[in-house]
């Protein structure tokens, strides 16, 4: 039995964990013009219509999504990514957008530019996805690239310069990590 390090000491091998299939799915307020999104586990997508406080919710749209966590293999930290309600690859859909800047820092790599989505789609609450999981996102996609000009970018969705125009691929197989 190897010897578990402490974490203190620990060079994170982050291994997906709580890995589980379902859809994004995005509602847009049409009193307020912000939108949510929330990660649903269910065999169809919920597409109802409410009304919370001052809020009228209408289904958006979705896309199949997965949904994990991270733990290490070497300490046994967990970093729990309930803030984190998919993974999008960035399209590049327009050279203002900071996810777009992420991904075109250094120059001659091929670097790929994934957006951590939270559920506050608007960024009214002032609250994203957490600092330690961005981390730990970026740490477990360059963990096994073998290319030294390949680099994965994982940014925070509040780096976007439009949640109206942005556009990218959401991650909807886990396995597709292992094509890096």
């Amino acid at each position: 039995m190897t010897e578990k390090k402490p974490k203190g000491n620990c060079r994170h091998r982050w291994t997906m964990s709580n890995v589980r299939n379902g859809y994004l799915v995005v509602e847009g307020c049409f009193h307020c013009r912000h939108r949510t999104s929330f990660f649903s586990e269910e065999p169809v997508p919920p597409q109802d219509d409410y009304r919370e406080g001052d809020h009228f919710w209408s289904y958006l749209g979705s896309s199949q999504a997965s949904k994990f966590d991270l733990k290490c293999e070497e300490c046994s930290q967990e970093v729990p990514l309930k803030d984190v309600m998919a993974l999008m690859l960035c399209m590049r859909c327009d050279s203002e957008c900071g996810v777009y800047k992420a991904g075109s820092g250094e120059k001659g790599s091929k670097t790929w530019a994934y957006v951590a989505l939270c559920a506050n789609t608007s960024h009214a609450s002032g609250r994203c996805v957490t600092k330690p999981g961005i981390k730990a996102l970026n740490e477990y996609f360059n963990r096994g690239i073998q290319d030294p000009h390949k680099k994965i970018i994982v940014v925070s969705c509040e780096s976007r310069k439009s949640v109206d125009t942005c556009q990218g691929i959401v991650l909807a197989d886990v396995g597709l990590t292992e094509i890096y």
